[in-house]
């Protein structure tokens, strides 16, 4: 597992020069536009990664709470190797045979139940959502499509087109938004009867605008809705519900799956069920630029048939090898016994510190990927602002965190999974010191 190293006082960087950094940040925007925004107040100038740490331009060490895609850690050596290795020897695109591309796919569809027995490889999750997205539009001849209400589900026209979070002029008429499955708001009803009824209702709404339910989508662990993974199962009577109403279940797992929520390859395997479409992205290469979708092959012929469907580097040899050597170091590190076990440690020591402190309201998740409400001490309402404090404090004490949740109230915590014992119980330090300067 990662080495825990001293996250000592930074040697003066290049960027700790305000003025310089204002510049470089004015010559930034005016290269990429305004989608070049960055995190944090003081942005990080990061130059290299080890494990579950990050090191700017001053060698200073940052843990990664914020690595999303990046699993197997950063700078993998096995992952490193094989990009490397592979890159040398050839990089084509999908249309020629390759051992290696084959032996990939074949060893990534055993991972899944049947009839999850087709993957197609793509450039990103995002493609691999519109190809999702079109399949089931296709196999249902509808075009509704039901997502939660702080969904972010990719940044194509498509999967933009249904993710709430990138929706600041509305969304179109034949998307409807339900709540996250919140036990708080459920009340005395079972979990998963109250997400079922919430997807009927929208699946009704959209019948009687002529549109139809195509599918319901739904991110395995909820991650920008604020995360909510419990009950293990509750997925499956929503599954059922959307079904029901002529729709597809199509499970995200591109935050959850290949291990992230502990125990299980996937997130929608807690719940029990078997998704009709499964969409992944980044993690498949460790952030290498990645996707794939997976359905049943009646599905994927249909949709072949009417609309067909071709990446042409989706499937690439150096993809492909980026792909084999996370799957080795995830059953050789033995990372999903190893995210349970850490997922565990995490979540306790985060429940004491809500003991203490009043500003820590609910702490979710499963694993390696927690979602930690913060809440005005003084009412207990939601607190982004609050929030959003902790996330730079914790960046000054050079811990790297996101934000999430309908209201950004919400600390989103995803290290990568091989994140040791003793570096969690580092950042629950830094934590603890934070929550106690802010009083």
């Amino acid at each position: 597992m990662a080495r825990v190293k001293a996250l000592a006082r930074p040697r003066l960087a290049p960027t700790d020069d305000m003025e310089a950094q204002a510049g470089r940040l004015q010559a930034r925007l005016r290269r990429f536009g305004s989608p070049a925004a960055l995190h944090y107040d003081k942005p990080v100038e990061i130059v290299r990664g080890d494990g579950a740490l990050l090191f700017d331009v001053a060698g200073q060490p940052y843990l990664d709470f914020h690595a999303k895609g990046v699993l197997v850690g950063h700078g993998n050596p096995d992952v490193a190797s094989a990009v490397a290795a592979q890159t040398a020897r050839l990089n084509v695109q999908t249309r020629y045979l390759h051992d290696l591309v084959d032996g990939y796919a074949e060893r990534l569809l055993t991972l899944f139940p049947a009839p999850l027995d087709n993957v197609v490889m793509t450039n990103s999750g995002s493609e691999a959502m519109d190809l999702a997205l079109r399949t089931a539009r296709l196999v249902t001849g509808r075009q509704g499509v039901i997502v939660t209400s702080g969904a972010s589900h990719g940044r194509t026209s498509a999967a933009a087109e249904i993710s709430p979070l990138f929706a600041p002029r509305g969304l179109p008429t034949y998307v409807r938004t339900i709540p996250a499955p919140n036990l708080a708001m459920a009340g005395n009803q079972k979990l998963s009867a109250w997400f079922a009824a919430q997807v009927r209702e929208a699946a009704q709404s959209l019948a009687a605008s002529g549109a139809g339910v195509a599918a319901l989508v739904v991110d395995s662990v909820f991650a920008s809705d604020g995360v909510f993974t419990d009950p293990p199962g509750f997925l499956a009577e929503a599954a059922e519900a959307v079904r029901a109403a002529g729709g597809l279940f199509i499970a995200d797992e591109g935050r959850a799956g290949f291990g992230r929520v502990g125990g299980v390859m996937w997130g929608f395997a807690r719940h029990e069920m078997v998704p009709d479409i499964v969409v992944l992205g980044r993690a498949l290469g460790n952030g290498y630029p990645s996707g794939a979708m997976l359905t049943r092959p009646d599905y994927l012929t249909r949709a072949a048939e009417e609309a067909p469907f071709f990446a042409s580097f989706g499937a690439n040899p150096v993809a492909a090898a980026a792909g084999q050597a996370v799957l080795e170091t995830i059953a050789e590190e033995g990372l999903l016994r190893h995210a349970a076990r850490a997922g565990e440690h995490l979540r306790r020591g985060l429940n004491s510190l809500a003991k203490s402190f009043m500003r820590v309201d609910m702490v979710r998740g499963a694993g390696l990927i927690l979602g930690v409400d913060i809440a005005n001490p003084e009412n207990g309402e939601p607190d982004p602002a609050g929030a959003r404090q902790i996330v730079n404090m914790m960046r000054q004490n050079f811990v790297l965190l996101g934000i999430g949740g309908v209201h950004g109230q919400t600390l989103k915590l995803c290290p990568p999974l091989c994140i040791s014992l003793g570096q969690l119980d580092l950042f629950l330090e830094k934590f603890r010191a934070v929550l106690a300067a802010m009083g």
